[in-house]
């Protein structure tokens, strides 16, 4: 949904209406829509995309099969159970 709202917001722009115009059009505010811009102008289409943070697991790729293949040896699981795992 975010990602609509951003590319439109970029059309509204190309349709010759400004920053604050189109950032209303949307329904965010002039300040958001700054950002969608420079956003778009440092990166293209690609600085419209969602970005992800957190940080990187700490199991490996191996780790996480082994854990899912534990996960599936019994039907229930509490949180605390899966932390000690």
């Amino acid at each position: 949904m975010q990602h609509s709202l951003k590319k439109d917001f970029i059309k509204y722009l190309y349709k010759e209406m400004n920053v604050k115009k189109a950032a209303e059009a949307i329904g965010v505010s002039k300040a958001t829509g700054y950002v969608y811009l420079k956003k778009w102008n440092s990166e293209g289409y690609d600085g419209l995309l969602p970005k992800y943070g957190g940080r990187p697991s700490k199991l490996t790729k191996n780790n996480k099969e082994e854990l899912k293949n534990i996960l599936k040896g019994k039907d229930s699981w509490t949180t605390k159970e899966i932390q000690k795992l």
